[in-house]
């Protein structure tokens, strides 16, 4: 019996020895971005000086609440884009990140607070994306570097992020590629195909593509830039920056249709569907260039939330 009341006086005193424990911080106090790591940031363009305002997460973990506010720094971090840039890349300098320029954004303030009873703080990213050419890829990079309270550390492998900046607006996206490419100088030949294209922003009714099926990540794919123009008119009017393809319209139209999910009937889709027409040559080998012409249909869907503000959509984490 003697042994039976010690083995219950025991669990008695290890019972309140573990209640006091949820009155203390099981886990250290850290604080770091919501997500680490390449992310992707996307930014409703703004011409004429317009500026979009993206809040930057900073979060806090731990297992008590939050008492005190906690003051958080930020700081450019140069070293390791440069290092991603190496990793991912190697030798392919042409597909590196670049770093946004300082033209294209500013941060209202380095630092921002983690108020009392909360767990999470935003800095206010200011962005004005006007002439940016997106031929390239853009990252922001920024890492924490201190914090007001000595006994809250830096998250280690969340306490950076490279903000890829990818501005967006109502044409810009992932095209199904629906159009075919024949080589004009051949009579009798299959069609060529890619399933996808990407349009990236050039203006509010602007995009531009890569021609044909030039692959995206192509060492000359500069080259074959097409610029395409949405009009009020329903035309879509083509360009090339690059005179040496020869590019040249036949046509270009576009149609706009949306309806409501099916089965969610609170997302609207919204569908783009340019009908293009147009020559170019492929000049990997300028002495033998080969005369291309792209026909058919490029379609883009855009899902939106109706339960959501438009502001609120227009800048996401991913």
């Amino acid at each position: 019996m003697k042994k039976i009341h010690l083995i219950i006086l025991s669990g008695l005193l290890l019972g309140l020895g573990c209640a006091k424990e949820w009155t203390r911080e099981l886990y250290v106090k850290e604080v770091s971005f919501a997500k680490s790591g390449v992310v992707s940031v996307y930014a409703q363009y703004k011409s004429q000086g317009g500026v979009v305002t993206v809040k930057v997460p900073v979060v806090l973990s731990g297992s008590t609440g939050n008492k005190e506010d906690i003051e958080v720094t930020i700081a450019i971090d140069k070293d390791t884009l440069e290092n991603l840039n190496f990793e991912r890349f190697r030798l392919r300098q042409d597909l590196y990140f670049h770093e946004l320029p300082e033209t294209y954004y500013s941060f209202k303030s380095m630092t921002t607070t983690i108020p009392a009873g909360s767990s999470q703080g935003y800095l206010d990213l200011e962005l004005k994306l006007e002439g940016l050419d997106l031929i390239d890829k853009y990252i922001l990079p920024v890492k924490i570097v201190s914090t007001s309270k000595n006994n809250v550390s830096k998250r280690r492998w969340f306490s950076k992020s490279l903000m890829r900046i990818i501005p967006f607006n109502d044409y810009s996206g992932r095209y199904s590629n629906a159009g075919l490419i024949w080589n004009r100088d051949v009579s009798s030949q299959p069609a060529l195909t890619i399933p996808y294209r990407n349009g990236w922003v050039v203006d509010e009714h602007t995009v531009f593509f890569f021609a044909g099926n030039i692959d995206e990540e192509a060492y000359d794919r500069k080259k074959y830039k097409i610029i395409a123009s949405l009009n009020s008119d329903s035309t879509v009017t083509l360009s090339a920056p690059d005179a040496s393809i020869n590019f040249v319209q036949q046509k270009g139209t576009y149609s706009i249709s949306k309806r409501k999910d099916e089965v969610q009937p609170y997302l609207e889709k919204t569908y783009i569907t340019m009908n293009l027409e147009y020559w170019y040559s492929d000049i990997t080998n300028p002495a033998f260039p080969i005369n291309y012409r792209f026909v058919g249909p490029m379609t883009l869907e855009r899902v939106r939330n109706t339960q959501i503000p438009d502001e609120d959509q227009q800048v996401r984490f991913e």
